[in-house]
């Protein structure tokens, strides 16, 4: 069963944060395969069985995204809801 991705304020001012920075401190190439690689794992694990970690939040889990990264999120009925990256 595939989630509904629901974005939040915050992950998605948290997404476009980190995609500014890179393209300031790195090129628009690195900005661009950064969100094209988020992209494509976030709507995998919402597509997929994953293994998230539990958090001290009731509800909450995260799941790596990559080296720096981590995804908060919470999945309320047929909907994954993103929190936070």
């Amino acid at each position: 069963m595939a989630y509904q991705i629901i974005w939040t304020a915050e992950a998605d001012k948290d997404l476009y944060t980190i995609i500014h920075y890179l393209k300031e401190n790195w090129s628009d190439y690195s900005a661009q395969k950064f969100a094209e690689r988020i992209m494509k794992k976030i709507e995998r694990i919402a597509t997929m069985p994953y293994n998230p970690r539990p958090t001290s939040q009731p509800n909450i889990q995260l799941i790596k995204l990559d080296k720096k990264n981590v995804l908060f999120f919470t999945i309320e009925n047929n909907n994954m809801v993103l929190l936070s990256i």
